[in-house]
């Protein structure tokens, strides 16, 4: 975990709002301001900008690969992420934030081969193990 939290990486964000009242919006906020490279994933905002960046509508519509495809979906809108991220050509780290925890999710990843982490906050976990 790390890996991925103490070295700045590159995170698809699904479920990227661009409002600021949202914890998603201030996690991004955050983890670009460690240095991390965001990547927004929300077809509600598709076209959109977010902090900077260009939102698409679905993780394998990226360009470019991501380290960590953290969600900030609850379970009930998770439905798409299993085939979306069988269709990229490599396995990032699945990340569930906390309360988009999907055991059934994980479980199922899991044995695809996927690292995934479960219910932790990417910035909570860079504020509390990397120095």
């Amino acid at each position: 975990m790390k890996k991925y939290v103490c070295t700045p990486s590159r995170v698809a964000v699904i479920g990227a709002s661009p409002k600021a009242d949202r914890p998603v919006f201030r996690v991004m906020n955050y983890l670009a301001g460690a240095g991390f490279v965001l990547f927004p994933v929300n077809p509600g905002y598709e076209g959109e900008e977010i902090l900077g960046r260009g939102c698409v509508a679905r993780l394998s519509s990226l360009e470019e690969k991501v380290d960590v495809a953290a969600l900030f979906l609850s379970a009930k809108m998770q439905d798409a992420i299993a085939e979306d991220l069988k269709k990229l050509s490599y396995k990032p780290v699945v990340w569930f934030q906390p309360g988009a925890e999907n055991d059934s999710l994980a479980g199922v990843l899991e044995t695809e081969g996927y690292t995934v982490v479960r219910s932790d906050c990417m910035m909570a976990a860079h504020m509390n193990e990397c120095p």
